[in-house]
């Protein structure tokens, strides 16, 4: 089993170390007037879950799972603007064994937290989108979603921090998964 997070974020989600970044949306005085930054590096987290889930099967019909992890205030950008809105979507695509679902977390519920904290959060969110993609009309016959909820739950509940970081997937700690490990490019 493959796991990979897709993140999309309202342009008011400030990433922490990006303040600097040409790509930057805001100009330096509202990084200084905004302290809330999302702290976490999900390349980091996706390498993390795929070291713990890579044995793992949970059924035949699915290869890799998608997190379409939406971070943004929610309540400013109204309901289907620019995110999913609060029913979430998911897709399931047999020819790649492919399942996509959407986790949400509003922003201004996170920007003050701590890295820990984040975290919990990512892990609520997760899970969420695990179990929505469970319910959907359409979705794999043989997947164990209860047991694929309960692996990434436990596993990020585990979690550390200094284990999804930037620095422990740049020192090789953790291994990113590539389009040769089973991802479908899309």
């Amino acid at each position: 089993m493959h796991f990979r997070t897709f993140l999309k974020t309202g342009v008011e989600v400030l990433h922490l170390g990006t303040q600097h970044s040409n790509g930057n949306a805001w100009p330096l005085e509202h990084w200084k007037a905004n302290s809330g930054r999302w702290r976490l590096f999900t390349p980091g987290i996706d390498a993390y879950l795929n070291q713990r889930l890579v044995e793992r099967s949970f059924g035949t019909s699915i290869e890799n799972f998608i997190l379409l992890l939406e971070i943004a205030d929610f309540a400013a950008w109204g309901i289907g603007v620019a995110f999913a809105g609060p029913t979430g979507y998911s897709s399931y695509k047999p020819k790649t064994r492919e399942l996509r679902s959407v986790g949400q977390i509003d922003w201004l519920d996170v920007q003050m937290l701590t890295p820990t904290q984040q975290l919990q959060a990512y892990r609520t969110a997760t899970v969420s989108a695990i179990q929505r993609a469970s319910e959907a009309t359409r979705k794999p016959k043989d997947f164990e979603f209860a047991k694929f909820a309960q692996a990434v739950d436990e596993a990020l509940r585990g979690a550390k921090v200094s284990q999804v970081s930037r620095s422990a997937f740049e020192a090789n700690e953790v291994q990113p998964f590539a389009a040769a490990d089973g991802f479908a490019a899309h």
